[in-house]
């Protein structure tokens, strides 16, 4: 509870730019919070958690969350951010991402990320 009260107090994003949003087909089981990486998974063209040590797609940091999602009902149209500049603390990466990795996230897509101090 103590780092989603955290991460509220946390600016989203880093400048003035403007977010982009696009809606996708989210998987079936798919729960994350806000903010969360997202993929594109190839072989049916679903919005997954991204994974970067996935395959198929998975592997490809393409989106963002743009709130909490719980697909556990089964795949649904959901809100996503394709581009913006954003606070890389408000991202909720994956528990064991790299610095490498998180500087490799999003690479050739609109969506921009660094520290805010």
């Amino acid at each position: 509870m103590t780092e989603v009260y955290q991460k509220q107090n946390i600016p989203t994003t880093a400048s003035n730019e403007s977010i982009k949003f696009a809606n996708g087909l989210v998987a079936s089981g798919v729960i994350c919070p806000k903010l969360t990486p997202l993929a594109l998974r190839a072989a049916d063209s679903q919005i997954v958690v991204w994974d970067p040590s996935g395959t198929g797609g998975a592997e490809k940091a393409l989106f963002l969350s743009a709130m909490a999602m719980d697909t556990t009902e089964g795949a649904a149209r959901k809100e996503l951010i394709k581009g913006g500049y954003f606070n890389e603390a408000a991202i909720n990466w994956p528990e064991s991402m790299t610095a490498i990795q998180k500087a490799a996230a999003f690479a050739g897509t609109p969506i921009s990320h660094s520290v805010v101090r």
